[in-house]
């Protein structure tokens, strides 16, 4: 496979994917985080995203590595939070960015042709700023209040159909999702969620995200985006 169908291949995951979930070292504390990968990717989690807050990038790639390996098996895309040298070195399927992190450009010349950025964005501004600076996809939150991120507002369900009407690339709704407002969520207008703390602490990981997956939803070609057709020769699609 050539780096512009990898690409595409990858976009085209992305497009169809429904559920997120964030291997979040700081939530798990003393849990094996590639057992709760394993668990994640059975119940079915589109993306698996590693983050580390905290942790050096060199004291991660072993860690990584596996967890890609798990993603693979289970056909989820594999992405790492903050750090794209670390995405590239262990071929990931993309980094995902914070505000205060790199740009969409600097963050292209560390990683290989083909890996995808996403951008956490917190205002509608902010997520049209990052679509036009090329990010692959776009997280809005948080929409809740939420315990990984105590001291960040709300932005609430508006913000959900402000983006839909507007943006063209994927999004993801983060931030103290779970089961039980779901509905809500859903009925804003999101496609996509994003779950952390719901999905670590559940009491079975794999049966709650089934669940979960089940109420959002089959993968399928969502609008706009990559077509089934694949890139034709000669022909780049970003």
């Amino acid at each position: 496979m050539n780096v512009e169908e990898r690409r595409w291949l990858r976009k085209l995951r992305l497009r169809q994917s429904r559920l997120y979930g964030i291997v979040d070292l700081g939530t798990l504390g003393a849990n094996d985080p590639v057992k709760a990968a394993e668990r994640m990717v059975a119940g079915g989690v589109d993306v698996l995203q590693l983050r580390a807050k905290g942790h050096e990038p060199e004291s991660l790639e072993r860690l990584a590595r596996s967890l890609r390996g798990v993603a693979d098996s289970g056909g989820a895309l594999f992405l790492i939070n903050d750090w794209p040298l670390l995405a590239a070195r262990c071929d990931a399927d993309g980094v995902h960015l914070g505000q205060e992190d790199l740009s969409t450009v600097e963050a292209r010349t560390i990683l290989a042709d083909g890996q995808l950025i996403g951008r956490s964005t917190h205002s509608l501004g902010q997520a049209l700023a990052a679509e036009r600076e090329g990010a692959d996809y776009i997280a809005i939150g948080p929409i809740f209040a939420t315990p990984t991120k105590p001291e960040a507002d709300p932005v609430g369900l508006s913000l959900i159909r402000e983006v839909r009407e507007r943006l063209r690339k994927p999004f993801f709704c983060i931030g103290g999702i779970r089961m039980e407002n779901l509905p809500e969520v859903l009925d804003a207008g999101a496609e996509r969620v994003v779950m952390v703390s719901a999905i670590l602490h559940a009491e079975d990981i794999e049966a709650y995200c089934r669940e979960v997956a089940a109420r959002l939803g089959p993968r399928s070609l969502l609008a706009g985006g990559p077509t089934t057709q694949g890139p034709r020769a000669g022909h780049s699609r970003e």
